[in-house]
């Protein structure tokens, strides 16, 4: 998925909750594509109350962002939950966080 419209973005923190059983094939995943493993508490937890795996980006940006996400099906949420109070807009995508991440996004702030 192109992700290049993405860049006008800000404050983007992208993050991983991950029953432990389940971690190894993330954690193998990720350090292909990056060179580097990923390490618990940056953007990176485990969580014994998942079954599955949890890719997560927060962000704040203007509308124009939020319409392209829109276009390429990627669910936006915002609302009264905000990230740590500072980001407007959140996005739960497999496809997307993948994305983001082989176009250079990492694990925590970005």
């Amino acid at each position: 998925m192109d992700v290049n419209f993405f860049s006008k973005a800000c404050d983007v923190l992208l993050e991983v909750e991950i029953n432990e059983s389940g971690a190894l094939r993330f954690e193998n995943e990720y350090l292909e594509i990056t060179g580097v493993a990923p390490r618990i508490g940056i953007g990176y937890q485990y969580q014994s109350n998942k079954w599955g795996r949890e890719f997560r980006v927060y962000f704040n940006a203007d509308l124009d962002i939020i319409d392209e996400l829109v276009d390429k099906d990627v669910h936006v949420e915002s609302g009264d939950r905000p990230y740590r109070s500072s980001r407007t807009y959140r996005i739960n995508n497999r496809d997307f966080f993948w994305s983001l991440v082989n176009s250079g996004y990492r694990l925590g702030e970005n």
